[in-house]
């Protein structure tokens, strides 16, 4: 039987605001869900106002990082309630639960179905704070996860998710410079998650 995973629960205002862009983008013109609760505009709205909390609370006391983590609440639980709504239409149709911008579970013994990335690379780029990567197709991948470490690559901890994409080439920014950083990519489709790919290095102007 197949899940629906949001995969929401522990993300941070940064990160959830991320995680609802990629969602909307995935659901923005989608056939198979013409009609949504709560809409793609109710959502986008719930979203601004969390982005603009983060904003004013960059700098503020107390009162407005309250504010920003009331927002970050808000747009938890609208998620909450589109992914219900994604389920109720998408069924057990793993791929039409993966076009929405979700993650599915199917069972133990699926979880790891996919092979994991090939040939990822991680190149200097001409930008200040970039890191440029690229990696191989991965059969029956419909999204790929891509975590950075600027600590070490033996520190689990220290592994920060930092983009979902369906590309197999992404610009990391806002990376600090004149360091080594490191990354890993993982693959997501209907067979469940791929494991980690090898991590690949590079310095950062």
């Amino acid at each position: 039987m197949t899940k629906l995973v949001k995969a929401i629960a522990r993300l941070n205002a940064v990160q959830l605001v991320a995680r609802s862009l990629f969602i909307e983008e995935r659901l923005t013109g989608n056939p198979a869900f013409p009609i949504l609760t709560p809409t793609l505009a109710e959502i986008a709205a719930v979203r601004e106002a969390l982005q603009q909390a983060i904003t004013d609370a960059a700098d503020g006391g107390r009162t407005v990082r309250a504010k920003r983590e009331q927002r970050r609440r808000e747009l938890k639980l609208a998620l909450d309630a589109l992914a219900g709504d994604v389920i109720s239409q998408a069924g057990d149709d793993a791929e039409l639960i993966l076009g929405a911008g979700f993650f599915v579970r199917t069972n133990s013994r699926s979880s790891e179905g996919l092979p994991a990335p090939l040939k990822l690379r991680a190149r200097i780029s001409d930008q200040v704070g970039d890191a440029r990567l690229d990696w191989g197709t991965t059969r029956g991948a419909a999204i790929y996860v891509v975590e950075h470490n600027g600590t070490s690559p033996e520190d689990e901890s220290a592994w920060k998710q930092v983009a979902e994409t369906t590309r197999i080439r992404h610009t990391v920014s806002g990376l600090a410079s004149a360091k080594e950083h490191w990354f890993r990519v993982r693959a997501i489709g209907t067979n469940g998650r791929s494991p980690w790919s090898d991590v690949a290095r590079t310095l950062v102007r």
